[in-house]
């Protein structure tokens, strides 16, 4: 090959990316370092500037794949039930166990990495902040579409209901991390979606 083709890279894209995620979550945007992410990706600094950019270029292609890879089950729960009700019984339902598996760190990537952010870390957390919002604006509008078919009163306010429910899922995610389990989280989404259910 051509050495102006450059050298091919002998590494796997999804696998160190994957790596990175897990740390990131892990340790927070802030305090985890460079020579943390190098031993963690299996990369020297070099190599991963080269391929990935900066930091902040790293941590951007890590939560793309946690949504992409982790978090999507999201967009199917709210698209594959019939009702709006169903859908947001079912997206809570497995952000929990999404949020309590053993096999990765416990809670939620886009919450977990802007703990401790101070200045300096702003395009970090406005990155997580547009993630959050993106979620929250795709459950009101799965809301919307349940009162337009008829599952769901019109005298439901879509953006109020959609925040209770993201504040529902940001605090099973802040509660798993602290080692609540899966059957109690479950339990208080049971007590408090029963009582939206009942004013629906």
């Amino acid at each position: 090959m051509e050495a102006a083709m450059g050298r091919q890279r002998s590494f796997d894209t999804d696998h160190v990316i994957e790596q990175a995620m897990l740390l990131f979550w892990e340790r927070g945007y802030e305090a985890a370092s460079m020579a943390e992410l190098s031993a963690a990706m299996g990369l020297n600094p070099p190599s991963i500037y080269a391929a990935f950019g900066n930091k902040q270029a790293l941590f951007e292609r890590c939560t793309a794949h946690y949504v992409k890879h982790v978090a999507a089950y999201a967009p199917r729960a709210l698209d594959e039930e019939a009702t709006a009700a169903k859908a947001l019984r079912r997206l809570v339902s497995e952000a929990i166990e999404a949020f309590c598996t053993e096999q990765r760190p416990k809670g939620c990537l886009l919450i977990s990495a802007a703990t401790n952010c101070g200045k300096g870390s702003e395009c970090a957390q406005e990155l997580l902040a547009g993630y959050r919002q993106a979620s929250e604006s795709m459950i009101a509008d799965r809301i919307r579409r349940g009162i337009a078919d008829g599952d769901m009163a019109v005298s439901v306010k879509p953006d109020l209901l959609a925040k209770f429910v993201s504040v529902l899922i940001q605090g099973f995610a802040a509660q798993a991390r602290d080692g609540a389990t899966a059957d109690a989280l479950h339990g208080v989404a049971n007590l408090a979606l029963r009582q939206v259910e009942v004013s629906l």
